[in-house]
């Protein structure tokens, strides 16, 4: 594709932004997403047909996404993995729960929604992560900040707030009230501020959100491992039934890999029929 035929088009983000249209970036998530060369190719052709000045990612995105379910299914559905994140909701514990799997799939032991005492005050740690480096046992605590909504930065303010308690908790162990944290993290299924990202650097501050770090972001962590798609990825999984899987527990697609037909019946009330569907669906995506 000759980008120099392509009329200069200003797309509307989320967050109101004009940016210039790019069909290299359609060819890109397309690819990311499992469509061939060609297809991506095919694809960012076919969108070029409905631009126009103002036109809203949404709108782009959702004219990909059927063209890419027409041309690749399983490929179709991986390009959904944003918006599959953002309907874990509204609550944000299921997205605990969500990333609490991530950590263990990197070696770490966790614990969700632990009250601990700082120095000042009692916190609530979203998840607090542990794993051994030699002999000794590094403790994070783990600030999760979850949106359903596209176009919401995580800010300054989480950021603030994610650091002082972390120094409260700090305190709390000099003064024998708590174990020792070593690190505090932030994370987000959405972008982080630019000073939100410049707070962190300088208090040496892990965060994690959509494409931040650069290829360390939320979506390359589950990328790196396909079974930690969450459900709600999967199309044949009922909007209705959502609350159900997630109190059973059933967060990503390798908890119903892992689970029979049956033993998804009877934790979360479905029929076999249904079962069966979704446990195909999640095999076709990983396999």
């Amino acid at each position: 594709m000759n980008d120099k035929n392509i009329p200069k088009i200003f797309v509307k983000k989320n967050s109101g932004e004009l940016e210039l249209y790019n069909p290299r970036k359609i060819e890109k998530s397309c690819i990311k997403a499992g469509a061939s060369k060609k297809e991506a190719e095919e694809i960012a052709k076919e969108i070029e047909k409905i631009l126009y000045d103002g036109i809203t990612t949404k709108e782009i995105y959702n004219e990909v996404l059927k063209l890419l379910k027409e041309k690749n299914a399983v490929a179709g559905i991986k390009y959904r993995l944003k918006e599959a994140i953002m309907n874990l909701g509204p609550e944000g514990f299921a997205f605990e729960t969500f990333f609490s799997k991530i950590l263990n799939n990197l070696g770490y032991n966790t614990v969700l929604r632990r009250l601990v005492k700082g120095l000042c005050v009692t916190h609530e740690i979203d998840i607090i992560a542990e794993k051994y480096e030699g002999n000794q046992i590094k403790r994070i605590m783990v600030e999760c900040k979850y949106h359903n909504l596209t176009g919401i930065y995580t800010g300054l303010k989480e950021t603030l707030y994610t650091y002082a308690r972390f120094l409260d908790l700090k305190d709390g162990w000099i003064k024998g009230l708590c174990e020792k944290f070593d690190e505090a993290w932030l994370v987000t299924n959405t972008k982080f501020s630019e000073e939100a990202k410049e707070y962190a650097k300088c208090k040496g501050m892990k965060i994690i959100g959509w494409n931040y770090p650069l290829n360390q972001g939320l979506e390359t962590l589950i990328e790196n491992n396909k079974k930690l798609y969450p459900i709600t990825i999967l199309m044949n999984i009922k909007k209705i039934d959502l609350k159900k899987f997630s109190s059973a527990n059933l967060i990503v697609i390798n908890d119903i890999l892992e689970r029979s037909c049956e033993k998804i019946v009877e934790e979360t009330g479905i029929s076999l029929d249904e079962a069966l569907e979704i446990k195909r669906e999640a095999e076709k995506i990983i396999y």
